[in-house]
């Protein structure tokens, strides 16, 4: 909002999640701003949508997506590209990227961000691919929001962009990133301990995330929440948002949580997307009669397990974080719910409830057991409580080998 009466820019939020699309599109945005769920919330419905369409538009769509992934992002930038790709660019420009931004009232965005938490870097380069200017921001609300940005030129899915002027950023002995600036909070309201905690005499104020700068770019890379990095029994460095962002990039999988800190290895859960799995079920005529036995087909593990190792492969091409590969997972037969305490009202992870609910899941996904038996207590919108309880998979994943030494030295 601060924006908004520095500029004169008219401000126009969304009336419900429902009719968010529809607003978009009415509302045509020159500047949009919206955290990573939003983005993967769109492309989910772009491809759900894609995969109920003819044979023809299937294969237009993927071809002219693939070209755009390869030379999209340049053409944004200003960087050199061959006239043959810009001409087939425009090609691709009439035939899907101009109707598919239209559909997602993006066809006037000058410029938008992302913030709030990480943005899975292959949805990133979706957005850019199609020509919409999207950035990384880095804040918070004790700076004043703008703590990194990126520039021009300079935008990249794996980092947050180099210091908002007058923004002095610093990476602590234990990898934590603090900043300060003239924009730092005075203190929390009557809560004098909470801040003490937070910001030093100096006017330095802990992120609670992990992160490094680039040697060479200057850019700051944000891991993961500091808490929630670890090390696997190797040595080789865990950052579970990381992986559970690669997870989330397939429209199948809705939500998945991460384990491996003091591990041997890498395993997830994973809550299907029940929209997209149940468009995809239909057109193979597979019949279900609820999310649990839908989550518990074969044929939906085989198509889980396939997303999980191409993700695999593409977290192996990142040396500092090749080791957390998922090497063994679940499809849980409930979805989280923040009426269960597993996730928070903005859609987030809480961690320790759901390795404190789910323990056993956890254990038998580090054992050898091709199966578990798992008994939730949920409680139901009305507020009623109960059980559900059900035999779960436990499926392995194939791996790429990676030396001993990637992710070891970060």
């Amino acid at each position: 909002m601060g924006q908004a009466y520095i500029t004169g820019f008219c401000v126009c939020c969304p009336e419900s999640a429902e009719t968010m699309m529809a607003d978009l599109r009415e509302v045509g945005p020159t500047y949009f701003f919206a955290p990573p769920r939003i983005f993967e919330t769109l492309l989910s419905t772009v491809m759900i949508r894609m995969e109920d369409a003819g044979a023809l538009k299937r294969r237009l769509f993927h071809h002219f997506i693939a070209h755009a992934k390869r030379v999209g992002p340049d053409l944004l930038d200003g960087r050199p590209v061959s006239l043959l790709d810009r001409l087939w660019y425009r090609v691709g420009a009439a035939l899907i990227y101009g109707p598919l931004r239209n559909t997602l009232g993006m066809s006037r965005i000058r410029v938008g961000y992302t913030a709030g938490e990480a943005i899975g870097p292959e949805i990133f380069q979706f957005y850019r691919a199609l020509g919409v200017n999207l950035k990384q921001l880095y804040g918070q609300t004790e700076a004043s929001v703008f703590i990194t940005q990126q520039p021009d030129g300079e935008v990249r899915a794996d980092t947050v962009g180099v210091p908002s002027p007058g923004v002095e950023v610093r990476i602590g002995p234990n990898g934590e990133v603090y900043y300060r600036s003239p924009g730092v909070f005075v203190e929390y309201y009557k809560n004098a301990e909470a801040t003490a905690e937070t910001k030093d005499p100096e006017g330095w104020v802990a992120t609670g995330d992990a992160g490094f700068f680039e040697e060479t770019t200057g850019h700051l890379r944000i891991i993961d929440r500091a808490k929630d990095v670890g090390r696997l029994k190797s040595g080789a460095l865990f950052a579970p948002k990381y992986v559970e962002n690669k997870l989330k990039f397939y429209p199948d999988i809705k939500e998945a949580v991460s384990f491996g800190h003091g591990r041997d290895y890498v395993t997830a859960f994973v809550n299907i997307d029940l929209d997209s799995v149940g468009a995809w079920a239909e057109r193979n005529n597979i019949g279900y009669a609820s999310y649990q036995e839908l989550a518990a087909h074969p044929q939906v593990y085989a198509k889980v397990q396939a997303e999980i190792e191409e993700a695999n492969r593409s977290i192996a091409r990142d040396p500092m974080l090749a080791g957390c590969q998922v090497k063994r997972f679940l499809i849980l037969h409930k979805e989280l719910d923040p009426d269960d305490g597993e996730m928070t009202r903005t859609m987030k992870v809480r961690r320790r409830i759901i390795a404190e609910r789910y323990g056993a899941l956890i254990e038998a996904l580090n054992s050898d057991a091709r199966e578990v038996f798992a008994d939730i207590a949920v409680t139901y919108e009305d507020g009623r409580t109960g059980r559900i309880a059900a035999t779960l998979e436990i499926r392995d994943a194939a791996v790429v080998a990676v030396t001993p030494a990637q992710g070891i030295a970060a």
